[in-house]
């Protein structure tokens, strides 16, 4: 079901009648009436439904990496030079120098290829998080805009509906209050 649309019985709304026509917006765009959107079923989302906004979204993934890059040559440093410290004490212990040398290197080799692809992975999955926790975010805001527009153009049976999971609903039940009352005060109820 669309996190959209309006609940009949729901506390705080009111059902749409005949002849009264409320405009309902949510970040998938304006709806009419009480139903869902025509077909009421969910919305297809595509990846460019959840970039409403690439530049925010995209910022706050990136200080995500930054960070974790920062955290992550920080661990590095410690455990390398602990690690090579490690070595140069089993190879002095040792009679076999080389050979011991020889076999911290290929480990190493082979780790090596390990953490990078682990580390491409940890990326890929901090910006696709980021982007799906943003868009809960940003989403709301593209219908708060819209609502605010209706208003300003004397439309005030414009009521924001959000999907389930969406951040601010306290706003948009505060907007829908206002349109409510703003919308009496102009039939003169």
């Amino acid at each position: 079901m669309n996190g959209a649309a309006q609940q009949p019985g729901q506390p705080g709304q009111q059902s749409n009648q005949p002849g009264s026509a409320q405009q309902q917006f949510s970040a998938q765009g304006p709806q009419q009436g009480g139903g869902g959107g025509g077909g009421g079923g969910k919305a297809k989302r595509r990846t460019k439904n959840y970039m409403l906004q690439p530049l925010l979204q995209m910022k706050i993934g990136i200080y995500l990496i930054v960070l974790s890059i920062l955290f992550a040559a920080g661990l590095a440093a410690l455990l390398y030079f602990n690690f090579a410290s490690l070595v140069n004490t089993i190879v002095l212990m040792t009679d076999a120098e080389e050979e011991v040398r020889e076999i911290f290197i290929n480990y190493w080799k082979d780790a090596r290829i390990w953490v990078f692809l682990i580390f491409a992975g940890y990326i890929v999955g901090t910006i696709t998080i980021s982007v799906f926790f943003t868009h809960k975010l940003v989403g709301p805001t593209i219908a708060f805009r819209r609502h605010i527009r209706m208003v300003a153009d004397g439309k005030y049976n414009a009521r924001t509906y959000l999907r389930k999971g969406d951040a601010f609903v306290e706003v948009a039940e505060e907007l829908n209050r206002l349109s409510e009352v703003m919308e009496r005060k102009a039939s003169g109820r």
